[in-house]
């Protein structure tokens, strides 16, 4: 037997899930709304504030719906400099649910913004059917519903104007034979009518010699012989030029097939224009140059006709084997009908995107949050202007992107990345053109501009689907369900240079939202656990990519390698404080609080200095978290709350800060004002309540850390703090704050732990400073026993004042007297009372009667 003393290296190191004597030092079995410092201890966390709370009519919180509630997610954005925070349903839920679809808050100022549904028959697939998707362009957040494939309608112009067409002669040559030909769209009858131009020459004789040479007047009448023969001459000359003008041989065309029973056409100017055909061809008997028809098909742009049917689609098909575009007849001047035109390049079928994404805005006021199912709804519900979705303005049907791949399929990834909005169906990634997010179409089929839009997939993506993605060292990291894949934003991204690389395997790691610290980038997994692990059937792993040594290959490290049941359920949302470096992580298995995990990096390495896990929990009271995120260096977490048959919605505030907290150490702090007035979730009339407590701190003046409990309110603000109609003290919740530390183990020179022997604690000394409660409890063979209370007062010490709670710094000596195997020590603060522990020796008596070699 030998009288041992050591300590412990460290209190900060969190909870960890390896046998006890394999434990890092400081490693504990549970640490409860405790905060690990390194740097001053393990502090109890400071009390939650709320920001603001609503009543939310007709909800009384069924079995049902605190299961949809664990479907809420959270989504931020900034509006004009002002951060929000968007909270929503992002599952399907029955109709019959009355949670609301979505909430709003102003996290300048901490109040919910009231939330307005444009049609609410329309929003329908996005309130029922929950978002698959979020993001924000411009003043817009854009969603994307889990039960709506965004649709489109085409209109084809090409098919609605193919009945239309000329026949432009373009000239004229003598004895040239002209030939049209028509099938008529009414019976489908072919009808042929041509037209041969005069010779250039007259084709008769002069011949005098049927003129008697006896005549007397013989010479006259040679005379007038030679003078109608050259009359002939003349006007046959004068009728073949006329006859060979385009516009005579469009007249006589004309004039063939109205004989022919070809009705539907005439002539202006040179060109024969004609409709209700279904086929149509010409030839001028040679190289085509002088006939052009233009009726479905060019082989060049050149060769349309000038004089045309407005808003009539021609196909360019060029001969070098190019991909075909179209041109569309735009009338010169506002008449109607046929008329001389200018060509452009537009679509053969235009395809108009139809339902697609619902639409949010802030007014202008800041206090309302409007949702519309269109861009069309939404601008008539707030009265200015929304853009809309643009139209195809090139290509065709069977063109390459004329329909992009998220059309009628479920979008499961929004985003902005390079100005471009960015759209994930499955596999495949879309974006849109460059600073312009609702259009979705190539500019031109002639050219790839380097802003069109940009449709494409990894190699090995096409059968995964792609949930998550965060802007990671520059570069756009997207989370599949089997893999990772990066596009790389240290380059501009065009049709022409997109490459999406895959670059890690981690599958199951798009339940929750990925976050960044720094080069870091966390994400969780989930695992089957067994049925000890609580209630839930599944446990969550957290891991991290950093970047390693090689430029653009990520090491993935898991984080939580310690800890195997710890965090229970699914992750569902991770939010980050960059300081001190947190992350905090909501599970579907914790409805009453959350995981926290603190650590700092060794400045030029990739190792650690420290590192925590832990949980915070609160009282039933505060609620069932529904959505986290921060703002500023504090964390916020959404809760909805009961009280009777009544449903609120509420933003908790919390800090991560192991300081003496300046007010007490309570949930959902309220004024005591506000308590009196029966106006929030806490009231004055359904006092008393075991779970609430009021108390004053250092802004009560001589009240300084002051308390009761709710049933003394009445005594405490009257006769402690001298009434008034706003005291100084606050109103909140009490949270249990404990750490069961694990019990020390001898070692040998190497560090291992001695097990064949026997250590029997004989006591712990606690170190603790700014503490005003602190109380030991032991346990034994399944028994606890309170063993230390400490009130914070110490005889003869300054600050043990009548009518104040004293804030000490003392060592404090938990008597245990069992072995280490055999024992648990837990070690908790009171009620609203503060408590740092900074360090912690033990006393033992070690049994061992082996030589250790």
């Amino acid at each position: 037997m030998a009288k041992v003393v050591s300590s412990y290296e460290s209190v900060v190191r969190g909870v960890s899930e390896q046998i006890p004597q394999a434990r890092h030092p400081g490693q504990h079995y549970e640490q409860v709304n405790m905060v690990s410092d390194p740097v001053r201890g393990l502090a109890r966390r400071h009390g939650s504030v709320t920001m603001d709370e609503r009543v939310i009519p007709g909800v009384s919180l069924s079995d049902d719906q605190k299961k949809y509630a664990r479907q809420y997610r959270e989504y931020s954005f900034y509006i004009e400099g002002t951060e929000y925070s968007f909270v929503y349903q992002s599952a399907e839920r029955p109709k019959a649910d009355n949670l609301p679809f979505c909430y709003v808050l102003n996290k300048d100022t901490g109040k919910f913004l009231n939330v307005a549904y444009a049609d609410p028959t329309a929003l329908e697939p996005w309130i029922y059917g929950g978002l698959s998707a979020v993001t924000t362009v411009g003043q817009y957040v854009v969603m994307a519903s889990n039960k709506l494939g965004p649709g489109y309608s085409v209109v084809d112009d090409y098919a609605a104007t193919s009945g239309n067409g000329v026949f432009w002669i373009r000239g004229g040559q003598y004895s040239r034979t002209y030939t049209v030909t028509v099938q008529r769209k009414s019976d489908g009858k072919t009808i042929t009518a041509s037209y041969t131009t005069m010779t250039s020459s007259y084709q008769g004789l002069l011949d005098t010699s049927d003129i008697p040479s006896t005549a007397t007047d013989y010479q006259k009448q040679v005379n007038d012989r030679v003078n109608a023969y050259n009359s002939a001459v003349n006007k046959w000359i004068g009728d073949a030029a006329r006859d060979i003008q385009p516009q005579s041989i469009a007249t006589k065309l004309s004039q063939a097939l109205s004989a022919a029973g070809f009705t539907e056409q005439y002539v202006i100017g040179s060109t024969l224009v004609f409709s209700g055909a279904t086929k149509a061809s010409g030839t001028d008997s040679g190289d085509g140059t002088l006939l052009r028809c233009v009726f479905a098909e060019v082989d060049d742009p050149s060769k349309l006709s000038s004089i045309h049917a407005p808003g009539k689609v021609v196909r360019v098909r060029p001969t070098n084997g190019a991909d075909p575009y179209y041109m569309r007849a735009v009338a010169d001047t506002t008449n109607a009908g046929w008329q001389t035109v200018t060509w452009k390049e537009a679509p053969a079928q235009t395809v108009t995107p139809g339902q697609v994404f619902a639409l949010g805005v802030i007014s202008a006021d800041g206090r309302t949050f409007t949702l519309a199912s269109s861009p069309t709804a939404l601008a008539a519900a707030t009265g200015g202007e929304v853009p809309g979705f643009a139209a195809s303005s090139t290509g065709d049907l069977d063109s390459k992107g004329a329909v992009p791949y998220f059309f009628g399929r479920r979008i499961s990834l929004l985003t902005v990345f390079q100005d471009r909005l960015v759209i994930v169906a499955n596999g495949v990634v879309f974006m849109s053109r460059t600073g312009d997010y609702f259009n979705w179409f190539r500019r031109s089929m002639l050219t790839l501009a380097d802003d069109d839009p940009i449709e494409a997939y990894a190699l090995g993506a096409e059968d995964d689907i792609i949930t998550r993605s965060v802007t990671y060292s520059k570069d756009l990291f997207m989370f599949g369900e089997r893999k990772q894949y990066a596009i790389s934003g240290r380059v501009v991204l065009t049709p022409k240079s997109v490459a999406i690389t895959t670059s890690a395997s981690e599958r199951d790691s798009t339940q929750a939202q990925p976050v960044v610290i720094g080069n870091l980038l966390f994400y969780g997994k989930y695992a089957s656990a067994p049925a000890q692990a609580g209630n839930s059937k599944f446990s969550t792993s957290v891991s991290q990519f950093q970047l390693g040594l090689f430029q653009d290959t990520p090491e993935t490290y898991k984080v939580s390698q310690q800890l195997d049941m710890y965090l229970r359920g699914k992750p569902v949302e991770f939010a980050a404080l960059a300081a001190p470096a947190t992350v905090f992580l909501r599970t579907d298995g914790n409805d009453h609080g959350l995981y926290v995990y603190s650590f700092i990096d060794q400045p030029g390495t990739q190792s650690r200095v420290y590192d925590s896990w832990s949980r915070w929990a609160w009282a039933k009271t505060v609620g069932r978290i529904i959505a986290i995120t921060v703002y500023k260096a504090t964390l916020y977490a959404f809760t909805l709350r009961t009280r009777g048959t009544e449903t609120w919605v509420a933003c908790e505030q919390f800090v991560v800060d192991a300081n003496l907290a300046a007010a007490p150490y309570l949930d959902m702090q309220r004024r005591v004002y506000d308590f009196y007035s029966n106006s929030g979730f806490l009231r004055k009339a359904d006092a008393p309540r075991e779970d609430v407590c009021v108390a004053a701190t250092a802004d009560a003046g001589n009240a300084r850390l002051l308390g009761a409990d709710i049933a003394d309110v009445d005594a405490f603000v009257g006769d402690v703090l001298g009434g008034g109609d706003d005291p100084p003290a606050v109103v909140g919740a009490v949270f249990d704050s404990y750490v069961d530390i694990t019990p020390p183990y001898v070692r040998d020179q190497n560090g291992i732990a001695i097990v064949n022997g026997r250590l029997v604690i004989t006591r712990y000394t606690v170190s603790v400073s700014d503490t005003g409660g602190f109380e030991g409890y032991v346990t034994f063979a399944g028994n606890t026993a309170q063993v230390k209370s400490f009130n914070g007062r110490l005889v003869g010490h300054s600050n043990n004042l009548v009518g104040r709670q004293p804030v000490s710094q003392t060592v404090l000596n938990v008597a245990v007297g069992r072995a280490n195997t055999e024992h648990r020590v837990r070690m908790a603060s009171r009620r609203w009372l503060p408590m740092t522990i900074t360090a912690i020796e033990w006393v033992g008596q070690f049994f061992n009667n082996s030589r250790r070699v």
